[in-house]
Order: structure tokens, then C-alpha cells, then sequence
């Protein structure tokens, strides 16, 4: 059995246009109905039970009154899409879930279908691009991990999805370029983006990328978990995670790990290196 979750607790001010009231994104109508819907159609299609991750509570609300469906609003010891995910998850009475962002309306359901069938032997999965872009908000996985996960992440200022990847035993990363159009991938960042056409990056990533730890909840507390987040974190030890996905072509993940360092001009580093990814899709 599989639980299906929505992130949809964000402010989308690049949505937003100046002197026009806040508007929500989700309920933008797309294809005759708000956007939010299609990733929840997709859900219902793969889970038996789907969850939005609200944000707030009034927003909560305001889904179970529109769309009719169970929303939750997110934990106020996180923040960012964790904090969503960590909410819904802790309703979930199943081992796996699969999360989408409310603004992808376009995802090729087979693929997303593929994804979730790899949940069965990893802890989380999410695409790759070409150029070692990870699309981290589309993301399948194995509940208990992710729950123990954001445990250990609760309460410490961290909010990037990425954290869960990088904290978990194991990982896998899908790349579906020449097998999915890219205009699947089309995130409707403002109102001008459903008018623009999706490529997928250059770059030298042309397969999957599997990686596989050997550890546990125990070991990660301590620190004792080589090459991932928790090692970076509580021990320093960043330039073995770092060099895990810098030879693995997740280029997006070694930029975040340099992020974590200790060094000013290694952090600055790892800014420049997540920025020339993002624009790229």
C-alpha cells in the first residue's frame, strides 16, 4: 500500500503579481481545473490514500473545503518542504509514499509509476537530470526511513528536501532523458511558464545513479554514517560526501555539501554551483 502526498505549503511569490491580492497557485486553473488537481489525480491513480501538505492551517482548510481532500498543515519545528512532508508522513500507515510538488501538472504518470516501483529496494528516488540536476520534490521512498530522517532533522534549521536524500541508506536517481518528454517536467513557476517549451540540460549524466550505504538510525545519531549528511553535519567529514556525488555526476548534491562547509569560499562555492544548475530546465 502506498501513500500519496502533495507539497503545496509554499508562498509562490514568483506567481504573484505586484498590486494584485496574494493568490494561491494550487487553485490556478489549468486544463479547466485547479492545478494542484492534476498531481492529485496522479496520486489517486498510484496510492491508496493522498495527503497535501498545506502549509498553514487556514490553507489546510481551504483545501478539504474546495477540493474535498485531506490536507495537514506543516510542522512548526521545520521548515520548508520538509516540514510539509514530515506532517504527512506521520499520518501514513503505509510503508511507501510518493510526494509531487502542486505545480508539475504535466508528470508522465509511467514514469512516475517507475519510480515508485524502485521504492520497493530504496529508501528514496527521485529524477536526474544530464547535468546533475536532481529534482528533489519529486520523490518516492520508503516511509520509515524518511520518518526517521527528518527526525534527526527536526529542530535544526534545515528545510531543503535534499537533506532526506542525503541522509538516507539508500538512494536511487533516475534520469529521464530520451525516454520522457521534458515537457513533463514543466514547473509552473509564474504565469508566464506555461508558455515556455522544456529541454533537458547538456550534460554528461547519461544513465541512472545508484547509491548504497550501510548503515542505520543508530549510526547516523553518532555520526558514524561515511559519506552522507550525517557525517557532514555532526563530524565535519564533508569532503567524503562531497567526492561521493561529485564521481557520481550529482553535481547539485556535492554543490550543497560544500554548502555545509566550514570554509567561507567553499560555501560560496557550492552557491555557484547549485545556481548554474537550477536555470537549466
Amino acid at each position: 500500500m502506498v501513500c500519496g502526498i502533495v507539497l503545496s505549503g509554499g508562498m509562490a511569490r514568483r506567481f504573484q503579481v505586484a498590486g494584485e491580492p496574494w493568490r494561491d497557485k494550487a487553485l490556478h486553473e489549468i486544463d479547466g481545473k485547479p492545478m494542484i488537481s492534476h498531481s492529485i489525480e496522479k496520486l489517486k491513480r498510484l496510492s491508496s490514500r493522498v495527503i497535501v501538505a498545506a502549509g498553514s492551517l487556514e490553507r489546510a482548510e481551504l483545501y478539504r473545503r474546495v477540493l474535498g481532500v485531506e490536507a495537514v498543515p506543516d510542522d512548526e519545528m521545520m521548515k520548508g518542504p520538509l516540514s510539509g512532508l514530515y506532517s504527512s508522513l506521520k499520518l501514513c500507515p503505509h510503508d511507501t509514499f510518493i510526494a509531487l510538488p502542486n505545480d508539475m501538472p504535466f508528470l508522465d504518470l509511467a514514469y512516475l509509476e517507475e519510480l515508485l516501483s524502485l521504492a520497493d529496494r530504496y529508501d528514496a528516488v527521485s529524477p536526474l537530470f544530464p547535468n546533475g540536476l536532481v529534482e528533489t520534490t519529486v520523490m518516492a521512498g520508503r516511509v520509515p526511513t524518511a520518518l526517521w530522517v527528518l527526525s534527526l532533522l527536526r529542530g535544526m534549521n534545515r528545510g531543503r528536501v535534499a537533506d532526506l536524500h542525503r541522509g538516507v541508506p539508500r538512494l536511487y536517481l533516475s534520469n529521464p532523458a530520451g525516454r520522457v518528454a521534458p515537457q513533463s517536467f514543466l514547473n509552473v513557476n509564474s504565469r508566464e511558464s506555461l508558455r515556455e517549451k522544456v529541454e533537458y540540460p547538456e550534460g554528461p549524466v547519461e544513465g541512472d545513479v545508484r547509491i548504497e550505504r550501510d548503515f542505520g538510525e543508530r549510526e547516523a545519531r553518532e555520526g558514524r554514517a561515511p559519506a552522507t549528511l550525517w557525517s557532514t553535519l555532526f563530524r565535519g567529514e564533508y569532503l567524503q560526501e562531497f567526492s561521493l556525488y561529485a564521481s557520481s555526476g550529482v553535481y547539485m548534491f556535492a554543490g550543497y555539501v560544500l554548502q555545509d562547509s566550514p570554509h567561507r569560499y567553499e560555501r560560496e562555492l557550492g552557491k555557484i554551483v547549485v545556481r548554474s544548475l537550477k536555470p537549466s530546465l
